[in-house]
């Protein structure tokens, strides 16, 4: 499907596509088909027979027959549809059916692809996506982004998108790109149903004009509006629901969720490699006697490849029940609740007259990887297999292929720590992304830190991709490696860390030669290489391959003393000035919580 006004398009190959718009992929001849249909007065193109269907809207399970017009639900019932030679009939006695279920959160850019990332969630049940936008609006032209939506609406899984208001790096450079005439236009892309997630919340309600005319703007778009607010206050929320919030997924407990739902926001629970927090946000929200969970929504919230192995929302959804969730509302939060949440409920959501058939067929309730996926009223996976590839992206096509980035010609002393004063500043990890300012004393030499006597330390680097400027400093608690280099940072610039400048220089130069990746040395010997053509933060590769080659890096970064649930995400939010309390930026290392500068970056050009 492709997004356009109205009407139908050509491909470039010559094929029409249909409109998905509101309402989606209709036309007055079809409607009236669909109609007919649904009075026996015309033949089915489909019939799934005798299954027992999940009713999302009353909770039941009735033994219906699931009637289809082309990629609509007709009829559902027990009376049998009128058919003709032409009618597919689906036997279905022994499936329990519900609707296609929904991921509301995806940052689709986290090592896999939207292409790769759509693959692997409609195999396993998911037929709808919500992409954040953020490298895309940092990274191509305003047309390149919007091409690219059309381009990956005309995928089997239905893509939409949320619009971002802020960086999440406060960073001139990057702010400057949220030019209010451009977000504007991004919010009134018929794909785009949110903004969000707003990290530069607390600059909205200290009464930031920028902030306060877009989300104005946002609001006026009809658009839902998600926020970041881990641990936030019930006053915080108070004030940030009055500047238009309406959703937020950073509950990290149930107190939380309620605290949320009492002032009238969606709360999305996630299952993901930082915050695996859906069994227990479960459980005490039963043992608090939460008996509405129709305001709830499930994600995994961009987690790596690694992460997926075991599934996607229908891992969730098993989760929440093992959990002690009731299968109905499991359910319902992985499809009805969403596409409530987002206005899709006339056509996505449930299984019933005029929705689109996104069905997934289950064994069982309480096993929610489906044994076949129907998409638009077509079986596109069985067993977890899709049948048939998504079609190619030329990405080129849409300005996204290897990020421009300096010459290789990075040099070891270029990573030297100078101590300014007699305690350095250590940025300390406390979790995979939240760090500590621990200033220590620190072995000198001539006034430059050396750390080959110091287990568990590392230089590291943020290294400007054009080569202008570096930032240095000591890390403590990612483990003991000679070096590691990376193109994966949430600011586009390269990320190295080691206890070896010769071989820190030696892994940057490979990454850049390659124009972006991420690469191990340790030893003289490369143990991981893994490269990321598509901005510097995206592969190829097919999610199986990708959940295999990061669990490997995840392995040899626990080998080498990495303590935390997810080094890739440690890796991207080295540049991430939305979170405490340490980050490395242009100007050098920052406090974010003063915005003073610990140490400063230096001039490279």
């Amino acid at each position: 499907m492709r997004l356009i006004k109205n009407g139908s398009r050509n491909l470039p190959d010559g094929k029409e596509v249909s409109v998905i718009n509101t309402p989606l992929n209709m036309t007055e001849e079809k409607l009236a088909a669909l109609i007919a249909v649904s009075r026996f007065k015309a033949p089915a193109t489909a019939w799934i027979r005798g299954a027992k269907v999940l009713q999302l809207y009353t909770g039941e399970l009735l033994e219906q027959h699931v009637v289809l017009y082309d990629d609509r639900i007709a009829y559902v019932g027990e009376k049998e549809p009128m058919t003709d030679s032409n009618t597919h009939i689906i036997e279905a006695e022994h499936f329990i059916l519900t609707a296609g279920y929904i991921e509301p959160h995806a940052h689709s850019f986290q090592m896999y692809n939207p292409r790769t990332l759509g693959e692997y969630a409609l195999a396993r049940g998911t037929t709808v996506l919500l992409h954040d936008n953020l490298p895309f609006f940092l990274q191509l032209q305003q047309q390149e982004m919007e091409e690219l939506i059309e381009a990956l609406a005309v995928m089997p899984i239905k893509n939409f998108w949320w619009a971002r208001l802020d960086p999440q790096v406060g960073e001139a450079e990057m702010t400057r790109k949220f030019e209010p005439d451009r977000v504007k236009r991004t919010l009134h892309n018929p794909a785009v149903l949110q903004a969000g997630e707003l990290t530069y919340w607390k600059e909205l309600i200290d009464g930031d004009p920028s902030m306060i005319a877009l989300m104005l703007e946002a609001r006026r778009a009809g658009k839902r509006i998600e926020t970041h607010n881990p641990g936030a206050s019930v006053e915080t929320l108070n004030a940030v629901a009055a500047a238009g919030a309406t959703g937020c997924h950073e509950s990290i407990n149930a107190e939380e969720v309620m605290r949320r739902l009492r002032l009238g926001y969606y709360a999305t629970l996630r299952h993901s490699s930082i915050r695996p927090d859906l069994a227990e946000l479960v459980k005490g929200l039963l043992a608090l006697g939460c008996s509405s969970w129709d305001r709830m929504m499930l994600t995994t919230d961009g987690s790596p490849p690694f992460f997926l192995g075991t599934g996607f929302i229908d891992d969730c959804i098993r989760i929440a029940i093992e959990a002690g969730l009731d299968p109905v509302a499991a359910y319902r939060m992985a499809s009805l609740n969403p596409a409530v949440y987002y206005g899709l409920d006339q056509e996505l959501g449930g299984i019933s007259p005029g929705r689109i058939a996104d069905i997934v067929f289950l064994e069982d309730l309480r096993n929610p990887t489906p044994v076949k996926v129907m998409a638009g009223g077509r079986i596109v996976a069985e067993q977890s297999t899709l049948k048939s590839p998504f079609p190619e992206v030329e990405w080129s096509r849409y300005g996204i292929g290897a990020s421009a980035m300096m010459k290789p010609v990075v040099q070891p002393e270029w990573f030297e720590v100078s101590a300014i004063n007699e305690r350095v500043p250590v940025i300390e990890l406390a979790n995979a992304v939240i760090t500590r300012n621990r200033p220590e004393k620190l072995p000198l030499n001539d006034g430059k830190v050396q750390l080959s006597e110091l287990p568990g330390y590392l230089y590291v680097a943020l290294l400007h991709r054009h080569g202008e400027w570096i930032t240095t400093g000591v890390m403590k608690g990612f483990g003991e490696f000679d070096a590691l280099a990376c193109t994966y940072s949430l600011s586009g610039d390269l990320v190295i860390l080691g206890r070896d400048p010769v071989q820190m220089a030696k892994a940057a130069n490979h990454v850049l030669e390659h124009q972006g990746g991420i690469c191990l040395l340790h030893n003289g010997e490369l143990r991981f290489d893994l490269a990321l053509p598509l901005l510097g933060t995206m592969s190829t590769l097919k999610m199986e391959e990708l959940i295999d080659e990061t669990g490997r890096f995840f392995n040899l970064m626990r080998e080498g003393g990495y303590l935390f649930a997810d080094p890739i995400y440690s890796l991207l939010f080295i540049s991430a000035t939305h979170l405490p309390k340490v980050r490395l930026t242009s100007k050098g290392v920052l406090n974010v919580g003063d915005g003073s500068i610990l140490l400063p970056s230096r001039r490279l050009k």
